[in-house]
């Protein structure tokens, strides 16, 4: 393909012909902006479903310049984007991919060359973030004594599959779950420290877990981007990611933080930090992080927990506290997340129910043991008003 036409198409994403992410419960997407699945490795083997129906389906229509809607988030961010700065995870990608791959890959939609993964493998997690859900942390489901279910053998051969192909990796991306505690991460980055240690890895982690031998080995790559989840701090933090400690957070923080690393906050706008995300943002730029560290997206699951379910004086109140944000001139991702919050909450209809909210979180209260009420004193106290 000549490097202009894949620059001026706008519908065309690397991806497609060079990766793919594996969820918890073996599900196979493009990327985590996909809106629909690929297929399952637990029915069909990974090579199969990367070169099957609805993939080439999917590249037939990037090649003629067509948006496929499974792709809807990444050409909204950039519908909406202000700077170069602010890129999709499209953009992202064919950034760090397409400049490192022979061209003629995207010539033809039957084509695929595995340089990208974005490995999920189970649901290993040490916290329970109250917008999570049992496949995507084992704390949860133990709390729910919800039973996930994991076909080790399905497992066992995308590894394979991975690991025949490290030498050729040029992006990995590691989540969960939490990263840190799978111990298929840590056989996948010993190999790839032997073959590939150059690759670029991205990891998103709550960074509370060192322990486990993961974390000293992302260390010890040249080429790493933290993205660490957060949403407020103190014990609004250790409510909100529960089982997690602010002072260990912090702690972490300041390891990573003497590392010649990329850094940047994977942040998530919902009720319980309606205005308090504000503090926190300001909290990290305090200790010395800039605008383009902050990704910023509201919560869209579960419900009960959308911000829009709050009572609309309170909504305005938080769309000034945006747009105060704004004129304070801030810079990259940062004015970008602002700026797309601002536009979804202003133009989203939304049935709001916040007798929803207050009833789901007395019952985790209760189930926990925690309360609400006293961690967030400012939000019930505008509810009650």
């Amino acid at each position: 393909m000549d490097p202009k036409k894949l620059l001026t198409n706008k519908s065309i994403c690397v991806l497609p012909w060079t990766g793919f992410e594996l969820d918890p419960g073996g599900y196979v997407k493009n990327c985590i902006m996909s809106k629909k699945y690929l297929g399952n490795i637990k029915d069909t083997p990974i090579e199969k479903i990367l070169n099957g129906s609805t993939n080439i389906k999917l590249k037939q229509d990037m090649l003629s310049d067509r948006q496929p809607g499974n792709c809807q988030g990444c050409y909204l961010q950039e519908k909406n984007r202000s700077s170069l700065s602010s890129i999709s995870s499209r953009l992202y990608y064919r950034k760090e991919i397409a400049s490192k791959t022979e061209l003629d890959i995207y010539d033809d939609e039957k084509n695929f060359s595995l340089k990208h993964v974005d490995l999920r493998w189970t649901n290993s997690c040490n916290q329970a973030c109250v917008y999570c859900e049992p496949m995507l942390s084992s704390k949860w489901a133990q709390e729910l004594g919800t039973h996930i279910s994991s076909n080790k053998e399905a497992r066992q051969s995308v590894k394979e599959f991975v690991f025949d192909n490290i030498e050729k990796l040029q992006n990995v991306y590691l989540a969960g779950g939490e990263p840190m505690l799978m111990k298929e991460n840590l056989e996948f980055l010993q190999l790839l420290k032997q073959k590939n240690p150059d690759c670029s890895i991205r990891i998103n982690t709550n960074l509370s877990t060192t322990k486990t031998g993961i974390f000293d080995l992302v260390c010890s790559f040249p080429n790493v981007h933290w993205t660490v989840s957060v949403e407020s701090i103190g014990q609004e933090y250790e409510y909100i990611r529960y089982h997690g400690s602010w002072d260990e957070f912090e702690k972490n923080l300041t390891t990573i933080k003497k590392l010649d690393h990329k850094i940047s906050f994977n942040m998530l706008h919902f009720i319980l930090n309606y205005r308090s995300l504000f503090g926190c943002i300001e909290h990290l730029k305090g200790s010395g992080f800039h605008d383009n560290s902050f990704v910023i997206g509201p919560l869209m699951q579960p419900d009960h927990l959308h911000l829009l379910n709050l009572p609309s004086h309170m909504v305005e109140k938080m769309l000034g506290e945006i747009q105060s944000s704004l004129d304070s001139k801030p810079q990259g991702y940062l004015k970008n997340s602002y700026e797309n919050l601002m536009e979804y909450y202003t133009t989203t209809a939304w049935d709001k129910n916040i007798s929803k909210f207050l009833q789901e979180t007395a019952i985790r209260d209760k189930r926990r043991g925690t309360d609400c009420r006293k961690v967030f004193p400012n939000l019930f106290g505008e509810l009650d008003a």
